[in-house]
């Protein structure tokens, strides 16, 4: 059976998994779309003062969307691994969901301190609700689904992320800004329900309970340093993390020039930008998983990755070409034609960038450890990741297009796919 038939009955064959992978889905696309939203009204002129800083604009929303995680990832690993994990993705949404009503009541998308706010405090929930999420696929997936279940997870992520760029604009015309935050308030509802009918499979390693209050502390504080000490004392999962950490940077830096890759190349409105942008990486994301499947089987993980990042050349050293040669593709009709070229291109790098760096964690991580670990990941997220986004994001304000940001990136990916080639290839190093 192909690895995508494997995949479609992995979800098919278990109840329990369905269940919470489409919870999953309709939570993060809710916090896509909420975040994608803040960044069109901001590049509108609502949150700020317009398209001239809306890299700016959209880089500080994009680290306000993820730097908590830099403190509060770690402690929520270890509280995934202590406690109910369904219980903490339950309250999880109706901590979020409160606060949107809140948020609607007041109109707060007319507030600049208070929409900011919003994106702060949902990214806080976020980081309890990933790890949790994380600790239970492996019990309701099974062993034998385990890695291609723990795929689907990672690549939803990032899909949904498509989605928010993608459906943001569209709903924000049709309903009005109101009714698109009640949109997202009615996917939190939609999640918690599907996870209400999960039936977990009880486990012995949950077995703290709030009588350990007292010394919670000291006990917290000792579990973030052994899940730190477990996640950089094995090979496998420091380069997982890293390389992980390099995907995550790109992608946030991608996020932050997106309406402007929109209005400076198809002339489309920020609106507009989310679907016409990402409607090409999504192709190339679906191309990507079928070629994956084809090529990828029974292949050394960092191989797959070297693949990814020539994929990921490919269609930057496009992106970078029509920066630098707008105007005359332009005259012969070919700057749109090439843009979707890379783009596609830079949707085909994701799945071999991913799902063998998601595998590589998964299969070198002890159950009782993965919610740390998770943890780990997202605080190493958060704390590169976003605060470089902010900085490209104004170097490209500043510089007055996208070239820069794009060569930055061409560069990176080169020398690092030029070090992977080296050591994993030509000196057939092994983690």
């Amino acid at each position: 059976m192909s690895t995508l038939g494997k995949v479609k009955k992995a979800v098919l064959s278990s109840r329990n998994f369905l269940l919470l992978w489409l919870a999953q889905l309709f939570t993060q696309s809710a916090v896509s779309i909420i975040t994608i939203l803040m960044g069109i009204l901001s590049d509108e002129g609502t949150l700020s003062s317009g398209t001239k800083d809306s890299a700016t604009s959209i880089g500080i929303i994009v680290n306000l969307s993820t730097l908590p995680g830099l403190v509060i990832s770690p402690i929520a690993g270890v509280l995934a691994d202590w406690f109910n994990k369904k219980k903490i993705m339950l309250f999880s949404n109706l901590c979020r969901l409160i606060l949107l009503i809140l948020f609607i009541l007041v109109r707060g998308w007319e507030n600049l301190i208070l929409s900011y706010s919003l994106v702060f405090i949902l990214s806080i929930i976020l980081q309890f609700f990933i790890p949790a999420e994380g600790g239970l696929i492996p019990r309701v997936a099974g062993k034998k689904y385990l890695l291609l279940a723990s795929s689907l997870f990672s690549l939803t992520v990032y899909t949904t992320l498509a989605v928010g760029l993608a459906l943001a604009g569209l709903v924000l015309n049709v309903f009005g800004v109101g009714s698109t935050f009640v949109i997202c308030g009615l996917l939190f509802v939609i999640s918690d329900f599907l996870l209400m009918q999960v039936r977990v499979p009880r486990n012995g390693s949950e077995s703290k309970s709030f009588k350990y209050l007292f010394d919670f502390l000291k006990e917290l504080i000792t579990d973030v340093k052994s899940g730190i000490s477990y996640a950089f004392k094995i090979k496998p999962l420091r380069f997982a993390l890293v390389h992980l950490l390099l995907l995550q940077i790109v992608a946030l830096t991608l996020v932050t020039i997106v309406f402007r890759i929109g209005s400076e190349i198809y002339g489309v409105s920020p609106r507009s930008a989310g679907i016409v942008v990402f409607a090409p990486i999504v192709i190339g994301l679906l191309v990507g998983i079928a070629s994956l499947n084809i090529f990828g089987k029974e292949r050394n993980r960092t191989h797959l990755i070297w693949v990814g990042t020539i994929f990921s050349i490919i269609g930057f050293g496009f992106m970078a070409m029509i920066s630098a040669m707008n105007g005359m593709l332009e005259k012969v009709f070919l700057d749109e034609a090439v843009a979707t070229i890379s783009l596609i291109a830079v949707g085909l790098s994701v799945p071999f960038l991913l799902i063998p760096a998601q595998t590589m964690i998964h299969e070198n991580t002890k159950s009782s450890f993965r919610g740390r670990v998770l943890g780990i990941w997202l605080a190493l997220n958060s704390s590169f990741s976003s605060i470089i986004a902010v900085f490209m994001g104004i170097i490209t304000d500043k510089v007055g297009d996208i070239f820069i940001t794009i060569m930055t990136i061409l560069i990176l990916a080169i020398l690092y796919s030029g070090t992977i080639f080296y050591l994993y290839i030509v000196k057939k190093k092994t983690l």
